[in-house]
């Protein structure tokens, strides 16, 4: 693998940033964890956090004219795609960096990340960091994992709503901007790769990453569907920069985010519902919510190599 050239001042500045905020909070991380007794109260509280944030999102979420059976079944069946991708990810962050992730017990380790991703803080790319510097990886490899990661999720989600813009609703314009952002995003990501990650990892993490934001495209068109919206598969496309995009701007998850609006306003491209599709959009994320609640809580009390608390 080649060495970089030298960083330019503003990705020096971003990597300097994160590394900064991410060894502060890490070192943080590691004084908690040697703690007596304390990971069974972050556990529990860890519990309590996701049992009272579902029950919040189930209790203000709308449910008339659709069968909840179904929204779940929905949920609970993209439960297990949703892991896989998620823990093949950090698997795959992993071993840039030289760390090996065994794949039980990356799942358990994503899903922590998830639990901490409920604060009002970046509680998941914190612990996964956590994780991968506490295995070996250096601060900087660490980071650039995470980086390039967010970075190449939002380039996948950009370009399929690009070429689903062009192709479904004719959006030529918009569409083609799409697929330019999405490639500008992919080039920044490739800059901040980490310096040990191979030509096959990387084209292992673009494909998940393509995978992720399709299986939530989907998602989203299934319960869509469920509540009567005219809406083809490509047309739910449009809407696949918008997980990502919301991720980026730091959303409480509880409530109605950034995600919801976004997809509300792809709806007037395509000559969707827009109402009807920003309400598919809050319903999606409550079920998906509460469909993993098991696994959430198998992780946060589970045992593992990694016993940083939260």
């Amino acid at each position: 693998m080649p060495r970089l050239t030298p960083s330019p001042t503003w990705r020096s500045g971003l990597e300097r940033t994160a590394r900064s905020a991410a060894a502060t909070l890490s070192a943080w991380s590691k004084r908690l964890a040697g703690v007596p007794g304390l990971r069974p109260v972050a556990a529990t509280a860890g519990t309590l956090l996701v049992v009272f944030v579902s029950w919040k999102a189930w209790q203000g979420a709308q449910f008339d004219d659709v069968s909840v059976p179904a929204l779940i079944a929905v949920a609970a069946f993209a439960v297990p795609l949703v892991l896989a991708a998620d823990g093949a990810e950090f698997a795959i962050q992993g071993a840039m960096v030289g760390v090996h992730l065994p794949a039980v017990e990356s799942v358990r380790q994503v899903s922590r990340a998830n639990v901490a991703n409920l604060l009002p803080l970046p509680g998941g790319p914190v612990l996964r960091h956590r994780v991968l510097a506490s295995r070996g990886a250096t601060q900087r490899g660490a980071v650039r994992a995470q980086l390039m990661t967010g970075v190449w999720w939002l380039t996948c989600g950009m370009t399929v709503t690009g070429v689903a813009l062009i192709v479904a609703a004719d959006r030529w314009w918009i569409g083609g901007l799409g697929l330019i952002v999405g490639l500008v995003f992919g080039g920044i990501g490739w800059t901040i790769r980490p310096r040990l990650a191979t030509a096959g990892q990387l084209a292992l993490l673009m494909t998940v990453e393509l995978v992720k934001v399709l299986i939530g495209a989907t998602r989203l068109w299934i319960v869509a569907l469920l509540l009567g919206a005219k809406l083809g598969w490509l047309g739910a496309l449009t809407t696949a920069f918008s997980t990502p995009a919301a991720a980026a701007l730091g959303i409480f998850p509880s409530g109605i985010g950034a995600r919801e609006a976004l997809v509300g306003g792809v709806a007037g491209l395509i000559g969707a519902d827009a109402a009807l599709l920003f309400l598919a959009a809050t319903i999606e994320r409550v079920v998906a919510t509460v469909a993993m609640l098991p696994v959430l809580v198998w992780a946060m009390w589970g045992r593992s190599r990694e016993l940083s608390a939260l």
